[in-house]
């Protein structure tokens, strides 16, 4: 049998067993445990509360349970919710999360996300931030819709609040090992390693010590004669708490961790070249230029077998530290929460072959660096009293810088630029640029925000309660950018002729204007200062036990904000509007069968104005407003016991996420622009009203059967998980008709066993039949052509084995 027909079985058969374990568990339903579900508790309105007993919707997944589904990273907790979308690109950093829909780009670093992560009560300025090893979490609550009230900036989607496990007051730890396979476009080796030790130094302080490595291997095929593999990656994550009972009431944990990504090549996207004449296929089989550099021109153009042709993939890196201090005191009539964090973050990306065609066109680099300080404080009364209520305060300050303050390059022209006119440009003796012509950015971008929020309940009877919450929030943001392309003059045009200094670089980094004086955009942006009142209201029916029925209304904000990546839009025309959302939803909960079955349900609608938006633009993501977005729809999830030891999980989305009116929407190349530019759209010129929005598909559905059988040496345990979706759209910035993915279902499986000593082995495939699926799709990134363009995407089957010995 073939090596590859081997795997292929191997991984089959993971997913059969599931189904032949299961199908004897079906008949012992008469012998099902009586006992129902474990109740689940979640912090979501930052206290204490059952899972059940909370008015809106979430979704909780335990620590175990992450476990039980080979979950490592947000990407496989997405697969565990329906709402929930990641979208990854070029670099580490360029990660974030769709809630309902709703999101934000990955590429622009000053455009802040509109579903808010938080680890440990500590809010990240970026989403791609620490999140892709997850070790040592009790639990993830995913908060949907506007949460602007109790979690204010940046909530207007929704939160992903990430709760990691406690030091323990008894000695125990884990290690675990990963060995397993990728079949991308050439097979990889990936190791994953992670440990975790706690327990107590004293009777009053306890600790808690985690580690994790992750090692694979180049998974993109490289055709180019001499050239390394692609799409490698190597990172590490480690995390230290002590926590010290400075009295019986008055507890202090203090946090510190770290993550990297080491140095690599990382993420590179496959690619499809055009077809003739578009200038991309002409500089990628231009035979004479090729045997001048030494190059061949690429024999594959398909945009996801991830075999690609470059002479020197993308290398990539990325770091980030944070520290925390939380002080929790017990005052009798109120909990007392003190949040104090501190983090920043650094990362790197080197693409010598950013034209993606061989040639020795352009290298590029891209340097950002920010960091933050938070402080939070919060009084909480106790939970079940009739009147409950909450007050906190908040501050946050960050800092954000792109471009390593201009003293490296961001643009250096290599040798075959001369070579080459710019397309639409006054005359074709304007090229791309002069051998080692050079283009520099220093951007720089600050904000001070500050909030009160409060927020309280009443309970009128055991079956009826309201609930009202208020948020004053203030933000201030300053920016500024120092755009400045240096050139030799064109030696094809007379000496002092007026456009000898326009090649690509001075034509994208500067305004036209500034020739022949000076080839730089630089200045202080416009302050942004946004002071608001975001609210809520939710009330909530209770006639049993088992039943809650909820109907709600939230009001939520997020400040407007800068343009402060390279590109020639001079300061005046680089900001972008602050965006409103109103949110309406009905909702219920319920416990059925003996609580052995628990169904939750909401129907929502959510209006944006000034919905803020990413075109792709000039070489760059640009944010503008788009006027009316809705987006209306309904979910459902549920968890339920089969029979002893069998249970299954349902989720289900429909979204209809359309932009309402939208005219200052981005055109895809080839499209005639049929808008007037709107006055915070000053890029962009094509209507995409009634379009659903990028990266949203009508249809989601997950379910996971799990079956558990114990026996005499352990438990015996299998797990299958399936991710279905509609189509979608994956051109985030202008809903280019040839970058729609198909429906498609993602399916993983798990078998193993947990032996009785702390011993557990499993089995396991991830993309089981080996889905190729398009994550984000965008032209090709100097050549933006109609016919052009690069797709980023999501992994390929994986077949594995797990060892963890717990103690």
């Amino acid at each position: 049998m073939a090596q590859g027909n081997f795997r292929l079985a191997c991984a089959s058969s993971i997913s059969i067993a599931v189904a032949l374990m299961a199908a004897p568990a079906m008949a012992q339903d008469s012998n099902a445990d009586e006992a129902g579900l474990e109740e689940i508790v979640v912090t979501a309105q930052r206290r204490e509360q059952s899972l059940q007993d909370v008015p809106m919707a979430i979704s909780a997944v335990s620590g175990e349970t992450l476990r039980d589904a080979g979950a490592i990273g947000i990407d496989g907790l997405a697969n565990l919710v329906p709402s929930l979308a990641t979208v990854s690109n070029n670099q580490p950093l360029a990660q974030s999360y769709r809630i309902r829909g709703l999101g934000t780009d990955p590429n622009i670093p000053t455009f802040e996300p509109s579903v808010a992560l938080f680890i440990d009560g500590v809010y990240l300025p970026r989403t791609g931030l620490g999140v892709e090893d997850l070790v040592d979490i009790a639990r993830i609550e995913v908060l949907k819709g506007p949460q602007s009230t109790l979690y204010g900036k940046n909530a207007t989607a929704g939160v992903i609040s990430v709760v990691s496990a406690r030091p323990s007051d008894e000695f125990g730890g884990s290690v675990e090992a990963s060995l397993s396979n990728i079949e991308g476009g050439r097979n990889a080796t990936a190791m994953r390693f992670a440990g975790s030790l706690t327990g107590p130094l004293s009777d009053h302080v306890r600790v808690r010590l985690t580690g994790v490595y992750y090692d694979a291997g180049a998974s993109f095929r490289n055709l180019a004669p001499g050239a390394e593999q692609a799409n490698e990656v190597k990172r590490y994550a480690l995390r230290g708490q002590a926590e010290f009972d400075l009295s019986d009431a008055v507890t202090l944990n203090l946090t510190a961790a770290r993550s990297e990504v080491l140095d690599s090549n990382g993420i590179n996207p496959d690619l499809y070249r055009g077809v003739a004449p578009e200038p991309s296929f002409v500089l990628d089989n231009n035979a004479a230029l090729n045997a001048l550099f030494g190059v061949t021109a690429c024999p594959d153009n398909n945009p996801s077998n991830r075999i690609i042709c470059t002479t020197d993939p993308n290398r990539s890196n990325s770091s980030f530290d944070m520290a925390s201090a939380t002080i929790t005191a017990d005052l009798g009539m109120a909990t007392l929460t003190s949040i104090t964090a501190w983090s920043q973050y650094e990362s790197g990306l080197l693409a010598t072959d950013i034209d993606q065609v061989s040639l020795p066109l352009f290298t590029f680099r891209d340097t950002q660096k920010g960091d933050s300080f938070s402080q939070e404080v919060r009084l909480v009364s106790p939970t079940g009293d009739t009147f409950e209520w909450l007050v906190g305060g908040y501050y946050l300050d960050t800092s954000f810088e792109r471009g390593d303050r201009g003293q490296t390059p961001m643009f250096e022209v290599q040798a075959a630029a001369p070579r080459f006119s710019i397309p639409g440009a006054p005359s074709p003796l304007i090229v791309y640029g002069q051998n080692g012509d050079k283009g520099f950015l220093d951007s720089r971008a600050s904000s001070k925000y500050f909030a009160l929020f409060g927020q309280a309940t009443y309970r009128f009877s055991d079956m009826f309660a309201l609930t009202g919450g208020l948020r004053w929030q203030t933000e201030t943001k300053k920016a500024s950018i120092n755009n400045r392309a240096t050139f030799t003059p064109n030696p094809n045009l007379p000496a002092g002729h007026p456009l000898a200094g326009v090649n690509f670089l001075t034509a994208v980094l500067v305004p036209a204007a500034t020739f022949p004086a000076g080839v730089r955009i630089n200045g202080a942006l416009p302050e942004v200062k946004d002071d608001n009142v975001t609210w809520n209201v939710i009330a909530n029916f209770t006639p049993n036990d088992d039943t809650l029925i909820y109907a709600s209304f939230a009001r939520g904000t997020k400040s407007g904000g800068h343009n402060i990546g390279f590109g020639n839009a001079v300061p005046a025309q680089r900001g972008f509007g602050a965006e409103k959302v109103d949110n309406w939803e009905l909702g219920g909960k319920f416990d059925l069968a003996d609580r052995r079955a628990r169904l939750a349900v909401s129907l929502f609608r959510s209006d944006y104005t000034n919905y803020q938006n990413a075109g792709f633009v000039g070489l760059q993501y640009l944010v503008n407003n788009a006027d009316k977005v809705r987006v209306t729809g309904m979910e459902a999830e549920g968890t339920f016991r089969l029979a002893d030891g069998l249970t299954m999980n349902l989720g289900g989305a429909y979204i209809d996420a359309k932009f309402r009116q939208y005219t200052g929407g981005a055109c895809w190349f080839g499209r005639a622009p049929n808008a007037n530019p709107t006055p915070t759209g000053v890029f962009t010129s094509c209507d995409l009203s009634g379009s659903q929005l990028p990266l949203a598909p009508k249809w989601r559905m997950t379910g996971a059967l799990q079956y558990e059988h114990q026996l005499s040496v352990g438990e015996l345990y299998a797990r299958t998980d399936l991710n279905w979706q509609s189509k979608a759209n994956v051109n985030s910035a202008s809903l280019d008709p040839r970058h729609v993915q198909k429906a498609f279902a993602l399916v993983n499986a798990r078998m193993g066993m947990r032996f009785d000593n702390g011993l557990d082995l499993a089995f396991w495939a991830s993309n089981l039949f080996d889905k190729t699926i398009v994550q984000q799709s965008g032209v090709l990134s100097f050549f933006g052509t109609t016919s052009g363009y690069q797709s980023f995407l999501g992994a390929p089957r994986q077949v594995g084995v797990t060892a963890r010995f717990g103690f």
